[in-house]
């Protein structure tokens, strides 16, 4: 919960959102991902997403940090360095 009342969800996302068990694409998965998105920002959430691989890189920390960083800016909270 942020300032003014914002709702915040930070999800990391590992291909059991659009893949079936056996790695291949499962369109009917991805689907209920989508709707299950669109749920979410209905009910009045800012809704961020990660790519689990995204979080295993090398740069994951940085690119987490810039993240929060600019949301933090966007909705006015100031962090101690």
């Amino acid at each position: 919960l942020l300032p003014h009342g914002v709702r915040v969800i930070v999800e990391v996302d590992g291909k059991h959102h659009y893949a079936k068990a056996n790695g291949f694409a499962d369109p009917e998965q991805y689907a209920q991902m989508m709707r299950a998105d669109r749920e979410m920002r209905l009910a009045g959430y800012d809704l961020y997403r990660f790519g689990a691989s995204e979080l295993l890189s090398p740069s994951a920390k940085m690119h987490v940090k810039e993240f929060f960083d600019a949301l933090f800016k966007r909705h006015g909270v100031s962090v101690n360095p």
